[in-house]
């Protein structure tokens, strides 16, 4: 039976995606941070696909972390399961496949400012779980 799309399952969708999103975001800059302890030329970047430019052993490793994030929300086995757990699935599919257009939004802006490099970061997770959302009700 399909759920109607109404505005407290949508906002509860943007708010748990946002919130995945941030989590994507803090574990790949943990994730450079780590690579640079172990490997100093490693450039930090939260970015897979810059990271693969730049750094490729960060773009490397930060792909297979998000691969790893899709497949964490992806093997459902039973129907109920599978049934409850269907937006979550979608949501963690859809914003780890969007992260990797999105963070790219930084690079976009060059500025000398951290304030502003933070800004864009957290605006490109809520515009990345906006955008998510939209997809979540086309489909």
């Amino acid at each position: 039976m399909e759920e109607k799309a109404t505005s407290r399952i949508l906002g509860w969708n943007v708010l748990t995606g946002i919130g995945y999103s941030f989590i994507l975001t803090i574990i790949m800059g943990v994730l450079a941070l780590i690579v640079k302890a172990f490997y100093p030329p490693t450039v930090i970047q939260i970015s897979p696909i810059a990271s693969l430019i730049i750094s490729p052993a960060l773009g490397i490793i930060q792909l297979i972390v998000l691969a790893l994030f899709i497949a964490f929300v992806s093997p459902l086995r039973s129907k109920v399961a599978e049934s409850n757990l269907r937006q979550v699935r979608k949501i963690g599919i859809y914003t780890s496949l969007g992260y990797l257009a999105f963070s790219l939004l930084p690079f976009a802006f060059v500025v000398p400012y951290i304030q502003t490099y933070i800004g864009l970061i957290i605006a490109f997770n809520v515009l990345l779980q906006l955008r998510v959302t939209k997809v979540m009700v086309l489909t």
